[in-house]
């Protein structure tokens, strides 16, 4: 992806001095120099072309430390500019050291691109689950208004082009640039997922939130946090200001105890939280639910001004929280409730997200990205509450991920199904024996549960054993078309899958 918009309508032709005050020791030595690209990917360094220089960041990741590039950028581009944290080797002439990159890269994205989030009303929304469905909610609402883009795990529209997505919340340089592209296609709103990961790494650090939502939290990323409350404090930080800019408006699920403590600290900080769920003092509550099962919801949610009824394709108790968070989000920006209430009616759903396939044995599938304990329990329990014969459950857990969460997915699973599979998710570079000896650990009904390691083997076992009236959840990789093996990626989408093996396509 190139990091750079050579367009007069985006960039401001700024200069060293422009891009770099107050971010290092050395940008003095830059201030008269034109910076024509931003990048922290040695792949999309411009070939020197004389048109001016380009920023590098050398960042220190996972499996790659761009310092180790640095020869190939000055070869490519020898005016380029080294942008480097603290680090022990010695850098070239040409380089600034400043104390955290991310945060650098952040800020200078910002400017390069022309402040777009300042252009744009700005949802962001977190939490562990909900995210993506409740940006979409967003953006249909919003679109009934206005030309409205979004940013997450499944695409990024910036009304005009949809792009592939190589991270639910990207880089700050892609983020920014995303934005500008949204500003200049026309876009008035924007709805984009902010993970945790994002705010600790500074990938979001600056965006002028406009209204941020918090959805839930349970465990997820422990990998990465370390435990459930540093996991929380991520979260925050967007709500608290931590992220360079407190939100104009923050929505919050009292329902859930996180967005409760999380509702009560901004309350004491002086701030005006609004509130959703179906908790009696919610701000804007759920409640008079007529119907809730896999055919639709009908309900109503009570705002301080007034009630209004919503009918929808979405069912379950946490899609219903998903509509009032993305209702008292729009509310928020524009107060066109009719026109919102209309979009949640037409919405049909997100790729991936509870997708529903009905089988030719009179069985109904479902393909959803449930890939968390409380997810799993979530979407079991809704589709426990509705269905007339039995509930078969293929899943599987991640490898290289969160190991701490594989034995209580499948207790949940082996508990809330009538019978459940086992399989493969993305293993990645873990032995798959690895993952299935920690699910093993989950098992309370040894009968009901069977452990098969090829992932279409699996569902085609699921669909083999339904008849008419049983539902069949495939859970854990929903939007997704591909597995992840050691280094290889595999062509392989549970929504072709069923509809192949059931002779549907």
């Amino acid at each position: 992806m190139i990091s750079n918009i050579q367009s007069p309508q985006v960039l401001k032709n700024l200069v060293g001095d422009d891009l770099l005050i107050g971010l290092g020791e050395n940008f003095q030595a830059f201030q008269n120099e034109l910076i024509w690209q931003v990048t922290s990917n040695s792949r999309e360094v411009d070939e020197f072309s004389g048109k001016g220089a380009i920023l590098f960041f050398a960042l220190a990741g996972e499996h790659f430390d761009g310092h180790d590039f640095i020869d190939d950028i000055f070869q490519k581009n020898p005016s380029a500019i080294i942008l480097s944290e603290k680090d022990p080797r010695s850098l070239p002439p040409r380089s600034i050291r400043v104390h955290n990159i991310r945060k650098a890269m952040a800020v200078i994205a910002k400017r390069f691109f022309a402040d777009p989030d300042a252009k744009l009303n700005l949802i962001g929304v977190t939490g562990t689950n909900g995210k993506t469905t409740t940006k979409y909610l967003c953006r249909a609402m919003l679109n009934t208004i206005s030309k409205t883009g979004m940013l997450g795990t499944v695409e990024y529209d910036v009304c005009g082009k949809i792009k592939k997505v190589p991270n639910t919340t990207p880089e700050a340089i892609v983020s920014f640039q995303m934005l500008a592209e949204a500003v200049q296609n026309g876009c008035r709103n924007l709805a984009l997922e902010i993970s945790s990961h994002a705010l600790e790494l500074k990938r979001t650090y600056g965006l002028e939130i406009d209204v941020a939502i918090f959805t839930n939290l349970s465990p997820d990323h422990l990998d990465f946090h370390g435990n459930l409350d540093d996991y929380f404090l991520a979260k925050k930080k967007l709500f608290h200001g931590f992220n360079g800019y407190k939100p104009k408006h923050s929505i919050v699920n009292i329902d859930d105890a996180y967005g409760r403590q999380l509702f009560h600290s901004l309350k004491n900080d002086s701030e005006t939280p609004v509130s959703f769920g179906f908790s009696k003092d919610a701000d804007f509550k759920i409640c008079n639910v007529k119907k809730n099962d896999i055919n639709g919801a009908i309900f109503t949610i009570v705002t301080p001004k007034q009630s209004y009824e919503f009918r929808s394709h979405l069912f379950g108790h946490y899609n219903l929280q998903n509509i009032a968070a993305s209702f008292a989000a729009c509310m928020m920006i524009y107060e066109e409730p009719e026109r919102f209430i209309g979009a949640v009616a037409d919405f049909q759903g997100v790729p991936g997200r509870m997708d529903k396939v009905i089988l030719p044995n009179g069985a109904t599938a479902f393909v959803d990205y449930a890939h968390t304990p409380h997810a799993l329990s979530a979407t079991i329990e809704s589709l426990r509450s509705t269905k007339k014969g039995r509930l078969i459950a293929v899943f599987g857990c991640g490898g290289n991920r969160d190991t701490t969460k594989r034995a209580p997915m499948t207790r949940i699973v082996n508990e809330g199904s009538d019978f459940a599979i086992a399989t493969s998710d993305n293993p990645r570079h873990e032995p798959q024996d690895n993952i299935f000896s920690d699910m093993e650990r989950g098992v309370v009904d040894a009968n009901k549960i069977v452990f098969v390691e090829d992932r279409k083997e699996a569902i085609i076992k699921a669909i083999q054993l339904s008849q008419a009236g049983d539902i069949i959840l495939v859970a854990g990789k929903g939007h997704e078309t591909y597995q992840r093996v050691n280094d290889k990626i595999f062509d392989f989408d549970d929504r072709r899958i069923i509809r192949e093996v059931s002779g549907l396509c």
